[in-house]
């Protein structure tokens, strides 16, 4: 009975109800971390309870499998804007409800077929593929799962599929759909087509001033100025509190000692090792270099090629045999070793070019040495200077103020919301930029912000030095803008026309061929396009689609891939590939079709169960866990 629901159990219904168990396995690399978390439970629907720990634990191995799939750590912040918190309580309150109602039934699992499909888990197969047994308790372990709790959570996920089949999985889709679907996707069509460039209708002239006041008129918001505000601030941070020259050229040196592998680059040289299949062989080969013959010949002589003997140009600790790279690096260059005992039999070396071991001296990296130490030493004073400026600020001191007894700088960004200037440029260099701009347009002029964290570990305190609200910008201090969009609006308009009288004379009966002739185009053509294809050159999406609207022979005109470009299409030959009920061909769409229902149907069953139900969240303990990460 499993086997046949998880045949079924797919797309969204394999998310919700197998609760992403074998893809968690997948991506959990760290242990879960409960420190700090009440006992409370999160939410309640019906008569069972999300505990904290649960969504603690499930909210953190989202989050580590989000930074893994997108290759950097996600911060709480970027958490909250990809709605991460809602999605993990949605699921568990999905979970829940399922629960709830498995409990309600009197639904069970035999403990047979829990061991059963335990055992047949890929997640827990061991390297001979069957079941692992200390594979599976070392993996729990190293999850911070015990067994008798992944016992326990795998069954509830059990009797959560059996409700899930005896709601949606015999759903089938209707022969008529998939028929319909089938021939939809697989029609194939071949399309000729002209593009028509902006160069075809010459040059636009500028506009008269009352088109132009019109024109702005009409368009007034396209150059509406953006409120802006001016915002001044300080930053606090490794880089403005580090003093490079407060380090003494003693200690740097001391820190240069100590790392100097740091500011050395080995020894390269390009090795080339011959192998041999025993001792009597390397020795002839040994001999003949020694008596002058070339590697290359020598290679020659014993059947192989240069490129076969070519370990690269490597430094000593990549040669994994260490008599190979004792000797390798013991010979001068353009020279050839005698027979080597290697770990994999023996060898004869050849060395060419050598790039000895180079060391930057104290004096060449003296001042990066001090800013590495000032840098280091800043990290740990900004605390203290943290406390030291808020006490200054609680008691009324100016941003001017803190900074010259900070030795810091007062810098000041005229930028709106978006972080651009009145002139729709990026303003370079806002610390902490989504937030402090966020701040900053929900302060106003006079009021005490609250400092603001930086990625570098440092703090950000600013001020509303002025607002500019927005405004309609006038016609003159936008005329050459206004002007160019005119004309951008004009060539369009010709354009468009120009495409529609070519579609007209093909309505009345000339040939595409003969319309391009007359306005020295040249007819193209795409063969064999379906509605999944990618559009190429200067065909774009909308003629792709307008490409399929009309039947074989129909006309169309669509924008091109390039600004203002329009496209003239023909439709060439259409064909449908016939569509065979039960065939391996359409196997995909009919499953395709089957899951879609499947999924409507449970999610239906679902919210229904909810709100039966009923479902309740405790706001104060949920901000506390996302918080507290």
């Amino acid at each position: 009975m499993l086997n046949t629901m998880r045949k079924y159990a797919a797309g969204w219904v394999a998310q919700i109800l197998l609760g992403l168990l074998v893809l968690s396995f997948a991506v959990w690399g760290i242990a879960d971390v409960f420190t700090g978390v009440s006992n409370h439970s999160v939410a309640r629907v019906g008569g069972t309870d999300i505990s904290s720990v649960n969504y603690d634990r499930a909210y953190r191995r989202e989050l580590q499998a989000m930074s893994q799939r997108v290759g950097q750590q996600i911060t709480p912040d970027q958490a909250k804007m990809l709605g991460i918190p809602n999605q993990v309580l949605g699921r568990l309150v999905t979970e829940a409800a399922l629960d709830d109602q498995a409990k309600n039934l009197n639904i069970g699992v035999s403990r047979e077929m829990l061991i059963r499909e335990i055992a047949e888990d890929p997640a827990f197969k061991g390297a001979g593929g069957t079941f692992d047994r200390n594979y599976f308790v070392s993996l729990l372990r190293n999850n911070g799962m015990t067994e008798d709790a992944y016992v326990l959570e795998r069954r509830a996920q059990e009797k959560r599929q059996q409700i899930a089949e005896s709601i949606s999985g015999g759903a089938t889709a209707p022969q008529a759909l998939a028929k319909a679907l089938h021939e939809y996707q697989t029609e194939q069509r071949d399309i000729r087509y002209i593009a028509l460039p902006t160069s075809s209708v010459g040059e636009i002239a500028a506009p008269n001033a009352d088109e132009l006041t019109a024109y702005y008129n009409d368009n007034k918001a396209d150059w509406r100025a953006p409120e802006t505000r001016t915002i001044a601030f300080i930053k606090l941070g490794p880089d403005e509190v580090a003093r490079p020259d407060d380090i003494s050229d003693a200690d740097a040196q001391k820190a240069y000692d100590a790392e100097k592998a740091r500011y050395t680059t080995p020894e390269t040289r390009h090795v080339f090792q011959a192998v041999f299949t025993d001792e009597s062989s390397a020795q002839t080969a040994a001999d003949q270099l020694k008596a002058g013959e070339s590697f290359d010949s020598m290679l020659e002589g014993i059947g192989k090629k240069l490129s076969d003997s070519d370990l690269g140009v490597v430094t000593k600790d990549k040669l994994i045999d260490p008599k190979v790279a004792e000797a390798a690096f013991s010979l001068p260059a353009n020279s050839s070793s005698g027979v080597i005992k290697g770990s994999f039999g023996p060898v004869v070396v050849h060395v060419t070019d050598i790039v000895p071991e180079a060391v930057k001296a104290f004096d060449e990296v003296k001042a990066e040495v001090k800013k590495e130490l000032a840098l280091a030493s800043a990290k740990a004073d900004i605390n203290v200077l943290r406390d030291s400026i808020e006490d200054a600020r609680a008691g009324g001191a100016s941003l001017d103020e803190i900074a010259t007894n900070n030795k810091l700088t007062v810098k000041k960004v005229v930028t709106d919301q978006t972080g651009k200037d009145v002139d729709g440029n990026a303003v370079a260099d806002i610390p902490a930029q989504a937030q402090l701009l966020k701040d900053a347009f929900a302060s106003d002029v006079g009021i005490d912000n609250a400092a603001i964290p930086t990625e570098d570990g440092g703090y950000v305190w600013f001020t509303i030095a002025d607002i500019n609200e927005a405004h309609d910008r006038p016609l003159d201090e936008v005329k050459d803008k206004v002007i160019e969009a005119w004309k951008k609006q004009a060539t369009t308009d010709k354009l468009v026309a120009k495409a529609k009288d070519a579609k007209d004379r093909l309505g009345k009966g000339e040939t595409l061929d003969a319309v391009a002739t007359s306005l020295g185009l040249t007819v193209q053509t795409l063969d064999k396009l379906t509605r999944s294809s990618r559009p190429t050159g200067a065909f774009s999406t909308e003629a792709l689609k307008a490409a399929f609207a009309g039947p074989k022979g129909s006309v169309e005109v669509a924008p091109g891939a390039e600004d203002s470009e329009q496209i003239v299409l023909q439709v060439a030959d259409v064909v449908e590939t016939p569509y065979t009920p039960g065939a391996n061909d359409n196997a995909p769409v009919t499953q395709q079709l089957a899951d879609a229902m499947q999924n409507d149907l449970l999610q239906q069953y679902v919210a229904e169960l909810q709100r039966q139900l009923g479902v309740t969240v405790n706001q104060t303990v949920l901000q506390q866990i996302i918080s507290a990460i």
